[in-house]
């Protein structure tokens, strides 16, 4: 009986068998069929006695169409030569193992990984050679694939703008990419291993240990903004996005992660955020700008009303009534006269009230009314002003009565609220019908002073109050004796109220009277 393999096929006894040789047969042919790889048997000319169904599947032949054929009919003319001419010798000596290319019936060409081995029979003489090849078409593919994915990988590693590096638990570099190495200054690769990634590369060690629990924690962390310190001595921002790795037995073992450099982004960041605010302070300014252009325009405005109208009116009276003594001068009475004197001389004081009012708003406009507050009694100052107005209203037998506190002490300048109270009192004056009472009184509240003074006077329509204190709204009113004012000054009032840190207000009711308030601070 022969031998395969060095087994002896007439050792193989199965029980209760009479013919063992035809046992032994089927069981050969079964076994040999039942196995995955290519196996075939040839005799020592490589003309082919025998293969299994895998090995027929595989090439496309069946079996008949194989058996007494050469090999040659499975060669390709892809392999080298020299290698088959090695084959049958290393056979025989001790087996032969390699890769060759091979031939389907149909032409396709294939790789397979070859193992060849001897046949010897009882006197071990070689008598056949046996072949176990096994296609490597798909372990091609998934070497090439794992080779392409290795590939792209070390192009990705190598090529990669952001640093991606591999560390220890302990903190040493096991690997770093060329653009990890230049952004922390590293000249060779020998340096990685002397680097102390805490010590030589953290600006803040503790950075390490917070990135490193919340890794641990969560199994990776993102964008983790940091500052390091590269070998040169440069001071970089980065954003971190790291990983561990663990062993079988949860165990971090190293850490993975992308470092990207940010470092001129949050320059940039704060120069566009510097632009921005002054971008945001220049657009204030151009608001500012455009509100007091607005401020000017409306002064402006109002300044060209008045000339236009309020100076014109006067000043026509003054022209008419002068033109009339002129003229006429020969044959007036003397009661005549008078009465266009008395007219001239009352449009000059309006004339003169007004240019006055215009000049002391010119120089308030433009800063050149000096601010001296001191502390003084304002009760006392309101009687002055009273006993300086007293002839107008002893003219409507007008009664003014002074109620405030004595010793009602305010911090303030002094010739600002003189103004102040003269054209709220001349106001009230004009305003207040014959026999009529006007009334100042005082109110201390915590920090200030509040004075208002109270007619019993035409008062004032809803719409025409918000008309007050206002340069785009032009309002001239008519006192009980047509009296006529500009509007002007409640808007120097305003203007010289709040520059000694106080606020003006207005009550009125048509036909009941009018309050005007105005606060100061306490001396």
């Amino acid at each position: 009986m022969s031998k395969f393999a060095g087994i002896d096929l007439s050792s193989i006894h199965l029980p209760g068998t009479e013919d063992q040789s035809l046992v032994q047969s089927k069981l050969f042919l079964h076994t040999f069929n039942s196995i995955t790889e290519c196996i075939s048997i040839t005799d020592m000319n490589d003309i082919i006695i025998y293969v299994n169904k895998s090995f027929a599947s595989t090439y496309g032949y069946n079996v008949n169409e194989l058996i007494g054929k050469h090999v040659e009919i499975l060669r390709s003319a892809k392999n080298d030569p020299e290698v088959l001419k090695e084959i049958l010798p290393k056979t025989i000596q001790e087996g032969w193992r390699g890769r060759i290319w091979n031939k389907k019936k149909n032409g396709q060409e294939f790789f397979i990984e070859l193992y060849t081995t001897i046949v010897r029979d009882e006197k071990e003489n070689p008598i056949a050679l046996v072949g176990v090849a096994r296609d490597l078409t798909k372990q091609i593919e998934a070497e090439e694939k794992l080779a392409e994915a290795q590939n792209k990988y070390k192009d990705l590693f190598h090529n990669i703008k952001a640093a991606v590096y591999e560390s220890t638990p302990d903190g040493k570099l096991i690997d770093l990419n060329p653009a990890g190495m230049e952004l922390l200054g590293i000249k060779s690769r020998d340096q990685l291993a002397k680097i102390d990634i805490t010590r030589d590369l953290y600006l803040k060690p503790e950075d390490r240990a917070s990135i490193h629990e919340e890794v641990e924690k969560n199994g990776y962390v993102k964008d983790y903004e940091l500052n390091l310190k590269t070998l040169n001595g440069e001071i970089i921002i980065v954003r971190e996005t790291s990983t561990a790795i663990k062993d079988k037995s949860g165990r971090v073992v190293a850490y993975r992660g992308i470092l990207r450099d940010i470092t001129e982004a949050k320059r940039n960041e704060d120069k566009l955020k510097q632009l921005v605010e002054r971008l945001e302070y220049v657009n204030n300014q151009l608001h500012q700008s455009e509100e007091e252009l607005k401020s000017t325009n409306a002064t402006k405005d109002k300044f060209f009303s008045i000339i236009a109208h309020d100076l014109r009116s006067p000043f026509s009276s003054l022209l008419s009534f002068s033109e009339f003594l002129v003229e006429d001068i020969e044959t007036l009475e003397k009661a005549e006269t008078k009465l266009f004197a008395e007219k001239i001389h009352e449009a000059a004081q309006s004339v003169f009230s007004l240019l006055e009012n215009l000049l002391q708003w010119s120089r308030i406009q433009s800063g050149k009314i000096p601010y001296n507050p001191a502390g003084f009694n304002i009760t006392a100052k309101i009687n002055q002003v009273i006993k300086l107005l007293s002839n107008n209203a002893d003219n409507k037998k007008i009664k003014i009565v002074n109620e405030c506190l004595n010793n009602t002490v305010v911090f303030a300048d002094d010739d600002m609220l003189s103004s102040v109270i003269q054209n709220l009192l001349s106001n009230a004056i004009k305003f207040t019908n014959i026999g009529g009472v006007i009334v100042f009184r005082s109110n201390t509240l915590e920090d200030e002073i509040e004075i208002s003074i109270t007619d019993n006077g035409v008062g004032m329509k809803e719409e025409d109050i918000k008309k007050l204190f206002r340069l785009d709204a032009h309002l001239t009113t008519y006192g009980t004796n047509e009296e006529k004012g500009s509007g002007l000054g409640l808007l120097l009032c305003q203007e010289m109220i709040e520059r000694n840190r106080g606020k003006i207000s207005v009550e009125s009711r048509l036909g009941k009277g009018t309050t005007f308030s105005f606060t100061l601070p306490k001396a």
